[in-house]
């Protein structure tokens, strides 16, 4: 290679290095989604880190090892241990789309920063590589809306002394762009969970929050013990790349029934 051939790589590389930290910049609210990755039963040892970018998919790799007991001659067990190497496509909020075998090549490092070693970044201000705070390792980090369940300190017995309750549950708009809310639903298992009021609609911008009262009659349960067990759950629709519903479980203390044989 000639010396000119040797600057003008060092030039890209400079480039996309300089690429990369603008957006990451630009991009410093963007979410970061794991890179989702179950392997198979009695595994240890999951590496999961996203290399490049095909389009709107992550390539990276998911490797795990595997270990199995097997009997010796004259008695005795041992362990083998084998190493599963293997490519995985993920799409832009972390969803594993599909797993093939074989390691994918390991890219240069485009740069570090704190615990995140990133490999690749695309023009949309994304990018992906391996973090240590994640179990497994794999992240990408995506541009756009996001939001956040705010748990609140209310108490999660609920004494059957009245027959509603009203609960106000606390979301926050936490991405790099406004949240569209478009649809609240609020439900339950066994008692009946209403939406009352709520300022989360339309358009949330990034760092505020709002909040959702939700009316709930638990008047018709009924227990042996005195106990009941409910779960409450808030599903909402919006422009956000990934959807996260709150539930919480509920114990609420009711009137024993009576036993029919005294």
């Amino acid at each position: 290679m000639r010396v000119s051939d040797k600057k003008s790589g060092s030039l890209v590389r400079l480039s996309l290095v300089v690429f990369a930290l603008a957006g990451f910049a630009q991009a410093a609210r963007a979410y970061e989604y794991p890179l989702q990755f179950p392997p198979a039963s009695r595994y240890g040892g999951a590496v999961v880190a996203g290399y490049n970018f095909d389009g709107d998919e992550v390539v990276g790799r998911c490797s795990y090892r595997s270990a199995s007991a097997r009997s010796g001659k004259g008695g005795g067990y041992f362990s083998k241990v084998q190493l599963h190497e293997q490519t995985c496509r993920w799409d832009l909020y972390g969803n594993l789309l599909r797993v093939t075998p074989g390691p994918p090549a390991i890219p240069p490092i485009l740069y570090t920063k704190g615990t995140l070693t990133v490999y690749a970044a695309n023009a949309k201000g994304g990018f992906t590589g391996s973090d240590s705070k994640i179990r497994g390792g794999g992240f990408v980090n995506t541009p756009g809306s996001h939001y956040s369940w705010l748990l609140s300190d209310e108490s999660a017995v609920i004494p059957q002394q009245q027959s509603v309750y009203s609960f106000v549950i606390m979301l926050k708009s936490d991405g790099d762009a406004p949240l569209e809310i478009t649809a609240l639903d609020a439900s339950s298992l066994k008692g009946r969970a209403a939406l009352e009021t709520t300022n989360c609609s339309g358009r949330i911008e990034p760092d505020a929050t709002c909040s959702i009262t939700i009316k709930y009659d638990p008047s018709k349960l009924t227990s042996p013990s005195g106990l009941a067990y409910d779960t409450l759950r808030i599903s909402l629709k919006s422009d956000a790349g990934a959807a996260y519903d709150f539930t919480r479980p509920y114990t609420i203390i009711v009137p024993k029934e009576e036993d029919d044989r005294n």
